[in-house]
């Protein structure tokens, strides 16, 4: 089961340029990359929490991050190897999953623009759960382990935030960790995952490992 945005997708930089939009707009100090990859959430509500954004703004807060990223998604692509892992998975008896915090309409839109949709057996997005449900409690994870019929257990959660590791510590999943996405290192590390790639091409070496 893979994360999306900064797991297999670079949107990074563009989801921050996005963020620093809704930043001026509420007249917050904006943040720099540094100290948004440190304290960005895979739930956007949380994160808008944390900004000093309150409920009642949430919609007003998503039209002006969606029209900006809008603008800045040609930035975005692939991670180098993801196509190759998700080809060579495919080729061998592990279903592949999607389990994102990212809304249905546009991850949906993106997997299928990237090509990639028909390697996943099972897709879940954030809008799948309530607020309160969504990452980093397990929820949309146990949901599609049950779709995919197959046992917490022979899971593997693929995610670059320390959400994603404690989502599925809590499922109880094995989790794996990515440094090329939203988070440092050092949140990374500190979250305990059961390994730690550069980015997903290393995945297949892991699992023939195991």
């Amino acid at each position: 089961m893979f994360d999306w945005d900064g797991t297999l997708y670079n949107s990074v930089v563009p989801t921050y340029k996005s963020y620093l939009n809704v930043m001026r707009a509420f007249n917050i100090p904006e943040a720099s990359l540094q100290e948004f990859r440190e304290k960005s959430r895979p739930n956007y509500h949380d994160y808008y929490l944390y900004l000093g954004i309150q409920e009642a703004d949430w919609s007003t807060a998503d039209s002006i991050w969606m029209d900006c990223y809008t603008r800045y998604r040609k930035e975005c692509a692939l991670f180098s190897g993801t196509l190759e892992v998700l080809q060579e998975l495919s080729e061998t008896n592990v279903k592949i999953g999607l389990v994102s915090s990212g809304s249905r309409e546009r991850v949906a839109r993106e997997i299928i623009e990237e090509g990639i949709a028909p390697y996943f057996d099972i897709t879940l997005f954030g809008d799948d759960v309530a607020f309160e449900h969504a990452k980093p409690e397990p929820d949309t994870l146990l949901m599609a382990t049950r779709r995919a019929r197959v046992p917490v257990s022979e899971v593997l959660y693929v995610g670059d935030m320390a959400e994603d590791v404690l989502m599925g510590k809590k499922a109880g999943t094995k989790t794996a960790a990515v440094l090329c996405g939203f988070a440092t290192r050092q949140t990374l590390v500190a979250a305990q995952p059961d390994c730690v790639l550069d980015d997903v091409s290393c995945l297949p070496k892991i699992i023939k490992k195991v």
